[in-house]
């Protein structure tokens, strides 16, 4: 397990994506990319981490998911997890973010 979690760590270029859309599956609609500003394991879990500043982000979202191999450019990368869960951020707030990806065998 160690092993895998090793691998998704080294995954390259990692991008944190916002989307406000309501369509179902695994899908979004791109609002807002930003590159991960870290990644660390402990064990079997991989912790992605950015940081949001007071003019990024503002307002009221539905998704974030974590993209792998991307860029600036929206669409790009494979979508690595996908959290659909409505949230919000007002100007003048400085938010952390952080997935966590746990590797496990079942």
């Amino acid at each position: 397990m160690r092993l895998i979690a090793d691998s998704v760590q080294t995954l390259p270029s990692p991008f944190l994506v916002i989307g406000d859309d309501n369509s179902p599956g695994e899908t979004i609609t791109e609002v807002l990319r930003k590159p991960v500003s870290s990644i660390s394991r402990t064990g079997n879990q991989v912790r992605f981490r950015t940081q949001f500043l007071q003019h990024e982000a503002i307002g009221d979202h539905r998704k974030i998911a974590v993209f792998s191999g991307a860029t600036d450019t929206p669409g790009t990368g494979t979508m690595l997890n996908l959290l659909v869960k409505p949230w919000s951020k007002t100007a003048n707030t400085l938010l952390t973010v952080e997935a966590r990806i746990t590797v496990s065998a079942r």
